[in-house]
């Protein structure tokens, strides 16, 4: 596999488009089961909003920081409205190191961080890990999505604590994003986030994902004071609402439901790959020496490869899963699909029908 240099800025296209899906295959939005985003369907059970918190301007001197820090692990974090806050601003913040920084970002990848680094003028590659390992003296940002988006990879700490050792050496970056972590078991302990900060290491997060509170707008940095006060300055005021501050620190703090929605996640995440891998089975045929699919997941998505033999089906299921009302994320460059979890056990028995139901 050769090095993709990314040359074009065209907006990225997400998960989520339900409207757009119902209008395409001219099905009603409440008969959709949308599992394209990897958002965990049971969101946290947040109670009613206090007519105090609609009232008042955000406090940055609220809790909010505090309990994060004791959720992380780490007091150095800046709050964001989205860890897509910061993906979009610090290819900004690097320019006041470098206006032209070489990129390598571990790949497939969530496309925003190609587009927001792009447009900044970087030059972006996206690379396998073992392209970065032999790359790193001429990188001077490598981009870590773990698991990774979509394809549920997961570096150890070690080989990542080696590459930024790497880039400390001119002043590179290493950016981890994690937003998929939270599900995991042990999330703390597989966390490149440490009680003080590294130099040179930026670790992001989101609330959003685990909690399922995708529309609040809530994540955080972790890193170096220096650049969180560079990165604060960008964001100006009031940057994250008073909803999702007063959102976040009730979840945040809530350890007995996040112990049992991970315990259950994790079933769920089990239930779906093998009910993927048992349908797409017995759908194709393929030598025995020849795999027929590679299926990854985590505990909030399941992402299957056809990429080796099977050119063109990941687009057939997609069609054929959406033509009944059920929208999964199709990646047309890697021939891939990622599925989420569904919410109930109707949606479960839709999704498993709707697969056995599957031709080539």
């Amino acid at each position: 596999m050769h090095p993709v240099i990314y040359s074009g800025i065209g907006a990225p296209v997400h998960g989520g488009r339900l409207h757009q899906a119902a209008e395409q295959f001219a099905i009603p939005m409440d008969h959709w089961i949308d599992l394209s985003t990897g958002i965990n369907p049971h969101s946290y059970p947040l109670p009613a909003v206090p007519e105090s918190v609609w009232q008042k301007l955000p406090d940055d001197g609220d809790n909010l920081l505090r309990i994060a820090a004791a959720y992380y692990g780490s007091a150095h974090l800046l709050a964001l409205a989205g860890s897509q806050v910061a993906i979009e601003h610090l290819p900004t913040l690097r320019n006041t190191i470098s206006q032209i920084s070489r990129v390598g970002i571990l790949s497939p990848a969530y496309a925003e961080y190609a587009c927001q680094w792009k447009r900044q003028g970087h030059q972006v590659e996206a690379l396998t890990a073992d392209e970065i390992e032999a790359r790193l003296p001429h990188l001077d940002v490598v981009v870590v999505i773990r698991p990774n988006n979509p394809t549920a990879e997961f570096l150890p700490k070690s080989r990542l604590n080696r590459w930024l050792k790497v880039l400390r050496k001119h002043n590179g970056w290493l950016i981890v994003d994690e937003a998929f972590i939270d599900a995991m078991p042990a999330n703390k302990a597989i966390s490149m986030i440490t009680q003080d900060p590294l130099s040179n290491l930026i670790v992001l997060r989101s609330v959003g994902k685990f909690f399922g509170l995708a529309g609040i707008r809530l994540g955080f940095v972790w890193a170096q004071p220096a650049l969180l006060e560079g990165l604060s300055a960008m964001l100006g005021t009031w940057s994250v609402s008073g909803i999702a501050r007063w959102a976040g620190a009730i979840s945040l703090q809530d350890y007995a439901w996040q112990s049992q929605m991970r315990q259950r996640l994790f079933a769920e995440g089990q239930r779906l790959t093998e009910l993927i891998t048992q349908c797409l089975t017995e759908l194709l045929t393929q030598p025995l020496q020849q795999p027929a699919f590679v299926c990854l997941s985590t505990p909030l998505f399941c992402t299957v490869d056809l990429s080796e033999s099977h050119k063109g089906l990941a687009a057939d299921i997609y069609q054929q899963l959406a033509r009944q009302g059920i929208l999964i994320r199709y990646f047309e460059q890697h021939e891939a699909l990622r599925v989420g979890l569904p919410a109930n056990e109707i949606a479960w028995q839709r999704l498993e029908s709707a697969l056995i139901e599957l031709k080539r």
